[in-house]
């Protein structure tokens, strides 16, 4: 430390870079800012505040190349719109160290649409999660001292009216069957009798199918990242690799659509095999490839697969003609820049939220076992849902077909084989029960 005309100035070597100095008026700040820098030096708690300096977008590149080598290819296109669409519009121009708890807090409330914001609760959650990731980064790389995203209270969305949390009945369902084009039919008829999400229908390979034991295996589903149709290996998630058990109408169903498809093909294949439609239960609309037509011939034929844009416009169209659709229109105020004249300008946005949605008779499902007596357990299970709470499966038998049990239960017949019940966990582990019938228990 040397000192200098009207002030003392501490010297001091970052690691890794050359000698820098500060000035202090009075000799003891001096003492205690270089006593402080080498504990922390030694400690590995020193930060180059110049490191976090840098505004968001340039971190964000730097961050990304960290997280596509571990995300699946939809949740890389999901955060990608996340971040161009609201993290980088807000935050994009601001310095990593100049990042508030305050901004953050104040931000999020701002694009909920409780607050007249563009996004539901879960949709602000994706894009905040984006957000934290990346000073969470930050943090690690010892760019800012704190995440300012720690602490965030999160909306968990406006309660719904009764009859929206009601999924659509049978009868309902059937007046929409009745508006859907004929190639749809079929889709959503096996969604209903089985439950299966939207992925997972067009995904479904004739190899997966068993009409003689009357079951059907989830094994991959398609995505659509980017608009680029592709196979996915594993579901949401391994909850969701499981047998399906298939109802009358949904065999009949199954063998008119394999009677009516002459080429298609039983073949076991991997996805690294490619899209191989052929294998497909389910296809789009149009039986030949776009632009092949020619003057007296038929075209290359070709069939695509389902794409959920397509059946969106389609089911929403059927669910209006049916008479049974609700809607709800959220408007918001959102800035934009004029490709004019390069000002920011204000612009109203509209989005159409419509009951019921495909998914919803996921639920009709649900409650149709529900209904029916079978446990919630197994219903998890059918429906690919991972299972909550920790509990000790029990079986009386040495098999354990829930398939089965639940396919007893669709078709209103005596299950012939293991009952299944639920009891509290015990630390000498599972214990094993026998008897010829057992009630069903659950434990919370």
């Amino acid at each position: 430390m040397k000192e200098c005309i009207g002030s003392w100035q501490a010297r001091y070597t970052p690691p890794g870079q050359r000698e820098q100095a500060k000035n202090f008026d009075i000799e003891d700040d001096a003492n205690a800012f270089l006593d402080r820098f080498r504990t922390e030096v030694r400690e590995r708690r020193w930060m180059d505040p110049a490191r976090g300096e840098i505004t968001l977008t340039k971190w964000h590149p730097l961050w990304w190349e960290s997280q596509t080598a571990q995300l699946e290819e939809n949740t890389i296109d999901r955060d990608s719109r996340s971040w161009r669409n609201h993290v980088e519009r807000r935050f994009g121009g601001v310095r990593l160290v100049d990042i508030t708890w305050l901004d953050v807090q104040n931000w999020v409330n701002s694009i909920w649409d409780g607050n007249g914001g563009p996004l539901a609760a879960s949709s602000v959650t994706k894009a905040f999660q984006v957000l934290d990731r990346m000073l969470t980064a930050a943090k690690h790389d010892r760019r800012i001292p704190f995440n300012p995203c720690d602490g965030i209270k999160l909306p968990s969305g406006k309660g719904k009216h009764p009859d929206d949390k009601r999924p659509p009945t049978v009868e309902q369902l059937a007046l929409v069957r009745e508006q859907l084009p004929e190639y749809l039919r079929p889709v959503q008829q096996l969604a209903e009798e089985t439950g299966l999400r939207f992925g997972e229908l067009a995904g479904l390979r004739w190899c997966r199918v068993d009409l003689a034991s009357r079951r059907l295996q989830v094994r991959e589903v398609l995505i659509e990242p980017g608009g680029h149709i592709k196979r996915k290996a594993y579901p949401k998630s391994d909850a969701g690799l499981r047998t399906v058990p298939l109802t009358e109408t949904a065999v009949e169903l199954l063998r008119g659509l394999w009677a009516a498809e002459p080429d298609a093909s039983r073949n076991l294949s991997d996805v690294a095999d490619g899209l191989l439609p052929d294998e497909l239960v389910f296809h789009g609309r149009n039986a030949v490839r776009r632009g092949s037509k020619k003057q007296g011939g038929g075209g290359e034929r070709y069939r695509a697969p389902l794409r959920r844009s397509s059946l969106r416009r389609r089911w929403v169209d059927a669910i209006d003609k049916a008479g049974i659709a609700r809607k709800v229109v959220k408007t918001w105020v959102e800035e934009v820049e004029d490709p004019d004249t390069g000002r920011m300008k204000k612009v109203e946005r509209k989005r159409t939220d419509w009951w019921p949605d495909f998914h919803d008779q996921r639920h009709t499902f649900a409650s149709k076992l529900h209904a029916l007596g079978v446990p919630e357990a197994i219903t998890q299970e059918i429906l690919g849902h991972e299972r909550a709470g920790e509990v000790t499966w029990l079986y009386t038998h040495a098999s354990a077909d829930y398939a089965g049990q639940v396919l007893a239960a669709l078709e209103g017949a005596e299950p012939g084989f293991a009952q299944l019940r639920m009891v509290a966990g015990e630390s000498g582990g599972v214990r094993n029960e026998s008897g010829t019938r057992v009630g069903w228990a659950g434990v919370a």
